[in-house]
This record gives structure tokens, sequence and C-alpha cells, in this order.
């Protein structure tokens, strides 16, 4: 995850000028400690580091007796930016993916050390304000806000006048602004027992010291731990293995690039106060690795130092070589960005081969595994906050990752491809489903969002494609969240090789507009012109357009997550289609003879989950506004409203799919095995939901907004309700209209909406307040409901006498009743 930094300056502001990213040699000049100590003031050094202290060399000294920790810093150190890093190394587990676990991250900010007398005082630093080092410079250092976060009392001097500290307890306790109490896996409430604690290890290398701690925790018994968690009630212990990484950052920062919001990148954020425009500006570095080529000349060269990841011991076995596939399958994405065997994936080395290696060293990006019952994974990174440069990343796979690629498969390609249709999936399925999920993480720490606009860019017929799937998978990018192509048939003889994600058009345009080199360029701004131009192409090419969780994204119909496709009416057509097939097999595929129905309820369930996404995505249509992300004399408008034939279309195929009785998915032979209660109760819920949805206040205000600005192609409230109203009362148009027990609650649940409309708001709270009720505010659905309201009234009483039984008869009074009530409390007010 990118990191996001406090204010920053003091000593520390040349190191972010935007013109000369480099670091100056600070303790090279750095004056002498004020108030030095004199001589006598200090112990001596024999008599502090004494022969039972194991001494280390490394970036500084460090020193340890059983758990005493000295560092020896010299005075090149001081004023050095380091980064801190802590992370769990074992847990007691709990809390699901918000637990305590081997991978899981306690947090890390940037430090540096600086000595004033007989102390050193430890900073955290921060980069939020940045200028070129100017006039404006004395200003930022004012009001910067870098904090001393520890003070340690230097024991004594070593060689050159090198101070002394005792550390120990740091280890232990942590830092104010870094606590190590999540590794207690309970959430807030705990406390280190520092009689029950130790220093596990100490290592030094050349650029980073590594310290392991075993914590143990008194806990209040009520932290976060369910279902996995420790239960409420009562103190408790945890005890955790916390590893904490001390590594220096570079002395010379790698050049930043500065982000453009039609591609996809975590970013460092930042205020410029030197920019041309001359007032503050606020600005981005996208999070990327350091890439070098050997050759800079050559328009492909091999890398200086490769990004590698390491697969940790924990992973099974049969997994690692579709992680490995996973990770080395953005090389070719590298490779047409000029870098050829930039990323590579290799097995962690075992002690013998090399005794000093950990998963939790900050120096390396690792993939993890977790066994916890958590269906998920995540691809976090820690950076320089000065440029953006990815320091590190660790992966982590919890344990029931294969069960849902297992599900999720099953559901969206069972359908097509036979092989599917029994529980466990073939090795081969779930690895390459493994394999996907490791792509999407490690995309993650290479620096990219999420891109949910690239799962609807290819139409329904190049997914129905054999050829056209060979190529591109089923979206334009592994980065979104589209997963399987599910809109292929049976009859279209899609090879299930090719059902998948894999790395799409925008993934390969994203990394060469990330990380391509720019030659003769040297400062973030002259890049600017190139990575306009880079950007422009995807006006051109709808393969390559970025739609992440940012903007408008929640009123966007082409930003969506668990769908694909370019129409979303025919992609869900078939999509249903195929979930009917897999209804056929499902329960057959979920269950052994001698065992219960729980996976058979599990991914029933997730089938319920697979329609609400999909049927969502139709009705993201009505109302919808699509950003098109175009800058000053790129492209045409920012924003564009679906058109109003499309919006009446989804919100007809709801009427006709989503607000209709699913007889297949309530089948009586399947619900029985596991359900006893509340059959329908799912389907009730989706349908009430999506029907509020429709006719929220959000929904309406922005068709109003069509009406307002474009009022001959508007689609209106007038016509949505119209519309709705019509499709959810087709029964009365019956010689012998009968209702059935869902339809019924759709029916009430739609004039519950429209009651709404009419009761008093809440009355305020507080003396001030005269107790009296507060009529709503106005709005469009309360205006169009009487009109409406009242025409169906008039179809209820005229269906009501031909009601093919009791049950419809007493339904349509109790309606019309309900809509009396209504209308004549509004004739009231």
């Amino acid at each position: 995850m990118p990191i996001r930094s406090l204010l920053g300056a003091g000593l520390l502001a040349a190191l972010v000028s935007l013109a000369t990213p480099t670091l100056p040699a600070l303790a090279a000049k750095q004056p002498a400690p004020k108030g030095a100590a004199k001589a006598g003031d200090l112990k001596k050094y024999d008599d502090v580091v004494t022969k039972d202290f194991a001494t280390q060399a490394g970036v500084f000294a460090v020193h340890r007796h059983e758990d005493k920790l000295y560092f020896e810093i010299p005075q090149d150190k001081l004023g050095r930016l380091f980064l801190w890093h802590a992370e769990v190394a074992k847990g007691p587990g709990g809390g699901g993916m918000f637990g305590s676990w081997g991978g899981s991250a306690l947090g890390h900010m940037v430090l540096k050390f600086e000595r004033r007398g007989n102390k050193v005082y430890l900073w955290k630093v921060g980069f939020a304000k940045r200028s070129d080092g100017k006039a404006v410079q004395a200003s930022i250092d004012a009001s910067a806000t870098d904090a001393i976060i520890a003070s340690f009392a230097v024991e004594c001097e070593g060689k050159d006048r090198a101070a002394v500290i005792n550390v120990s307890d740091t280890f232990i306790q942590g830092l104010g602004e870094l606590p190590l109490t999540r590794a207690s896996g309970t959430g807030a409430g705990a406390s280190v027992d520092t009689s029950r604690s130790y220093l596990s290890d100490v290592k030094a290398f050349p650029t980073n010291i590594e310290v392991r701690a075993t914590l143990t925790f008194r806990t209040s018994g009520a932290g976060g731990g369910a279902p996995f968690g420790p239960a409420a009630g009562g103190a408790k212990s945890a005890t955790a293995v916390v590893h904490q990484s001390l590594v220096a950052l570079p002395e010379a920062p790698m050049q930043g690039r500065l982000a453009d919001p039609r591609v996809g990148y975590f970013t460092e954020e930042f205020v410029d106060y030197s920019h041309a425009k001359h007032w503050a500006v606020a600005r981005e570095f996208i999070n990327r690795y350091r890439l070098e080529k050997k050759d800079p000349s050559a328009a492909v060269s091999e890398v200086v130092k490769p990004i590698t990841f390491y697969l940790s011991k924990e992973i099974p076995e049969k997994w690692r070589p579709y992680m490995k596939q996973g990770v080395e399958d953005w090389a070719p994405a590298f490779e047409k960005a000029g870098f050829k065997n930039a990323i590579v994936c290799k097995d962690a080395p075992t002690r013998a081969e090399d005794p000093n290696w950990d998963p939790e060293d900050a120096r390396y990006s690792v993939i993890r595994w977790v066994a916890e019952p958590v269906q998920n994974a995540m691809g976090p990174h820690v950076h320089d906050p000065r440029s953006g440069e990815v320091i590190s990343a660790h992966i982590v796979f919890w344990h029931d990752i294969v069960k849902t690629s297992q599900i999720w498969y099953f559901l969206q390609c069972s359908a097509v491809d036979t092989k599917a249709r029994k529980f466990p999936l073939p090795d081969d399925t779930t690895g390459a489903m493994i394999r996907y999920v490791c792509a999407h993480e490690v995309g993650h720490t290479l620096g990219l969002r999420h891109n949910h606009r690239a799962s609807q860019a290819f139409s329904v017929s190049q997914l129905r494609d054999p050829k056209f799937c060979a190529e591109y998978g089923s979206v334009a990018s592994i980065m979104s969240y589209g997963r399987c192509n599910y809109v292929a048939q049976p009859e279209d003889k899609v090879d299930a090789k090719h059902l998948l994600p894999k790395i799409a058009p925008y993934d390969d345009f994203a990394i060469a507009w990330g990380y391509k080199p720019i030659a003769g360029v040297k400062t973030p701004d002259e890049e600017k012109k190139t990575l306009d131009e880079w950007a422009a192409k995807q006006l051109e090419n709808p393969f390559l357009r970025f739609g992440g969780e940012d903007g408008p994204a929640q009123v966007d119909p082409t930003v969506l997550t668990e769908n694909i496709g370019s129409d979303p009416v025919q992609v869900t057509a078939l999509g249903l289609k195929n979930l009917d097939r897999v209804l056929d097999h499902v329960l057959a595929a979920t269950t052994e003879k001698g065992e219960d129905y729980e996976l058979l309820a599990e991914v029933y369930q997730d089938m319920i989950r697979h329609r609400t996404g999909w049927l969502l995505a139709v009705a993201k249509q009505v109302g919808g506004v699509t950003e098109n992300r175009t800058l000053g004399g790129r492209g045409g408008e920012a924003f564009v409203r679906v058109p109003k034939d499309k919006q009446k279309e989804a919100v007809k195929f709801l009427l006709d799919n989503a607000f209709t009785t699913p007889t297949k998915l309530l089948n009586p032979g399947l619900l029985n095995q596991f359900k006893y209660t509340g059959a329908a109760t799912d389907v009730a819920n989706l349908q009430r939901n999506l029907l509020r949805s429709l006719l929220s206040a959000a929904r309406l205000a922005r068709l109003a907004d069509a009406e307002l600005l474009s009022p001959d192609k508007a689609y209106t409230t007038v016509e949505l309700v119209t519309d709705i109203q019509d499709g959810l009362f087709t029964e009365l148009k019956a010689d012998a209209p009968k209702i059935d027990p869902l339809r019924r609650q759709l029916q009430r649940a739609y004039l519950d909406v429209l009651k709404a409309e009419f009761q008093p708001a809440p009355a305020p709270t507080g003396p001030q307040v005269p107790n009296a009720n507060v009529t709503r505010p106005g709005s469009e659905l309360r205006a169009v409901a009487r009109l409406t309201l009242a025409d169906l009234e008039t179809k209820l009483a005229a269906a009501a006498p031909k009601a093919a039984d009791a049950t419809t008869r007493a339904h349509i009074d109790d309606l019309r009743g309900e809509i009396g009530t209504i209308l004549t409390a509004d004739k009231k007010k």
C-alpha cells in the first residue's frame, strides 16, 4: 500500500527538490552537535560495551548481550534517512484478514537520528511540502511538522565520536508513532508485558538492521477476533514474533515521475511551493520500482538490478509453480518497455544456502502464505516518499484463496468447462486461477491501481470469439475485478485455458507509461510532454482506458467490479443463461456421500452474489454518467450521460429478469437440502435493494440533471416510475390475476418506497426546536408518486373482482388500502 507521508521540511528540505532530486551528503555537512559532551560526562566505552557483548558491523555497529541492545551511530549516519518497517513474523492468528499472522504489516515510517550534546533524538520525517530550496524554503521550514518521537541518552562514544545508545526497549515497546500492539491480533486494548517479552534475534547488514522480538501482550478480551479470534470477557494473553527493519534509504533518490489521471498508479502526494504557476500546486509521484538499463542506449537492455520476488517456504508445493508464473507473466510487459529480464521469481533460500535471509527483511519482496480461513489475497508495498520508489513488497495469500478461486471458476466457467463440474476442481484449473490472482497482486506492488473500466472494454462478440479470447483473455487489464469469461456460451467453443484474465493491453500500456525511460530529460516536469502524448493513446484505443475507485466511479456505468463486457444488458443475459446451466449440476458438484451440504449452501450464496452484481451493473445505466478522462485539448466532453434508450432498455431487462420470480433458482429439490426457512429471502432481499437503488434520491437527482441539461433527450422521473410500476404489476392485466408470494413482497416493497416520500421527517432534537413534525423537502419522486399511485389504485380496483384466489384478492385489497392511506394522509396536511 502506498505510504501517506506527513508534512516534512527542516534539514531535509534539499532532499525533495523537484529540479534536482538527489540527496546531499547531509552527514558530511552537519555541524558538530551543540553543547557537545565534555570529557568525563560519558561512561568509558569498555564499561558499556563489555566483553559480554557480541558486535556486528553493518550500516552501523550493533552490540547485543541478552536483552540489551546498543546502536553505535557514527557521525556520518546522523541525518541519514532510514525506513523503519515492522511486520509480524509469527502471530497468534485470529481476526480473519485483520488478525495477526506471519506477513501482516504493522506500519512503516521515515526516520533520522540527530545528536545534540549527550542525547540522540529520533525524528519522524515527512515530505508533504516541497520547494526548490530558494527563498520560500524558509517559510516551509517554519511550518514543518516533523516530530521527535524518541530520545536516547548517549551512553558512551566509539571511534570518531560515534554515539552509543541503548535501544533495547524500543524494539520491545515499539515507538509511539508505530505501536506494535496490533501484533496481538485483538485490536485495541492490548499492551506489551515486558516480563514475558524478549529480543529473539538481531542482524546487521551493510544497508539495514533486522531485529526480531518475541512479544507477549495482555489483551482486554474485547478485540475484533471474531469469528476466529479470542472471545470477549476477561483479559487474555497473546504472543507474537515481530520483525522490525531499519533500512537506509538511497542516498540519491530516484527521479520521480508525475502522476496522470489517465493511468492508474498508486502515488505519493505533496504540495509544490516552487511551481511555475507561482501558487501552491498539489502534485503526485507514482509508485514504481527503480529499473535501470545496463545499456541506456539500447532499445531493449538487460537491467542493472531486476525486480525479484521470493516464494516463502510455507507456500504449498503444488501452487508454487503457478505463483512463479504469475510473477514472471509481467516480464513481457517490461520487455516492451525496454527492459529485458526485468522481473524474476525465486524460491526463498534455505537456511543452509543463506543463514541470514529472512522473509520479513524489508529489503526483499516476498510472497507469503497465511494459515487462516480467509478467501483473499493482497499486495501491499512500501516506498521512498521522496520519489515514489518501491523499496519492497510483501504479498499475502490467505489459505482459502484456493476455495474462492474454485468457486469463482465453477460459477463462471463450468457451464463451458465440463472438467470443472466437481469440487475440488482439478489442480491445473485451480493453479491457473492462483496464477491470475498472483499476477494481479504483483501488479499492485509494481504500483498499479485497480482498473475497473478495463473489464468493460471487450464487446460481447469478442468475448465469444475463441481467437480473440486466446489473445486477450477476458478483460483488458489484469488489474480489473472482471474475473473469468462468463459470457462465452458452450456453443462458442472457447478453450477453457482462455477464459481467465491475463496480462492485457492496458497492463502493457501502463507499465510502459510508468517505467519506460525518456531520453534527454533531467526533471519530472521535462517528462510531462512525452507522458501526455503516451497517455493520449487511449483516446483512440478503448483497451487502454483507465477508471478506478476514484472520481465518479459510483455512477459511471463503464466502471464496474465483478462484471465484464461493454454491454451490461447483453452480457448479463448470457451470464444468467450460464448460471441456469450451472444450477443443473451444482448439487452433484458440491456434495459427497455421507457429507453435509455446507459447500452447496456457500456456492448457492455466491451464486446469489453473482446475480446481484450483474443486475446492479444493468441498473447503473439508469441515471448513469460516463467519465471520459479527458484533459485540456485531449478529447471532448469529460462527462457524458447514458442515452435514454439505453436507460429504458436497462429498466425493461430488470423488470423481465430481476423482478420476476426465478423459479429455477428456487428449485425445492435444491433448497430443501440446506434451507429449512426463508427459501425466498435471498431473492426477495435482492429485489428490494435493487428497487430502492433504482428509486434512490441520488439516481433521481442525476435524472433531473439530465432533464435540465438536455430536456429533449432525458429519461425523466415520471417515465422511470411509470415503467417500473407497469412492470411490477403486470399480473393486473390478466383475465384472472394470480400473484405469487415473491411478487407480493416486491409489490409491497414498491409501495413502501413511495410511502416513505410522504412520511414526516424525524423532528430535530434540542431545546431550541419546537416539538412538531417536520415535512420532508419536496422531491421528484413524491411529486410523481401522487400521479402514479392514483393510476395504480384504479387498476387494482378493476383487478380485484377477477382475482384467481383469495390470497391474491386479499393482497390487492391491502395494496388499495395502503394507497388510500398514503394519498388521504397527504391531502390532510
